[in-house]
């Protein structure tokens, strides 16, 4: 059960980051949607494995997988403002 928040957290962004790629592409028609999401879904599966990692062996700390899964959701936030505000147009 411990495990389970962080991998309803992890898979929230990850969903939410997919959510930012269809958004990016389909609906704002900016560039540069994909690199944001795979961004976000790589600081999140890296923090959830660092916490599978931390309750395997004491060598890993803990903290380190809530901060990068934290920095995910922080990243997802931003990546999102970021593609809404100074996004690049896709050419037609």
């Amino acid at each position: 059960m411990p495990l389970l928040v962080p991998l309803l957290l992890a898979l929230t962004v990850v969903l939410a980051a997919t959510m930012l790629w269809v958004w990016a592409g389909s609906i704002a028609h900016v560039r540069h949607g994909l690199p944001v999401a795979l961004g976000v879904a790589a600081l999140a599966a890296a923090g959830l494995w660092l916490l599978l990692a931390s309750e395997a062996t004491d060598a890993v700390p803990a903290w380190l997988g809530w901060v990068l899964l934290a920095a995910s959701a922080v990243a997802l936030v931003g990546g999102w403002i970021g593609l809404a505000k100074w996004g690049v147009p896709q050419r037609r």
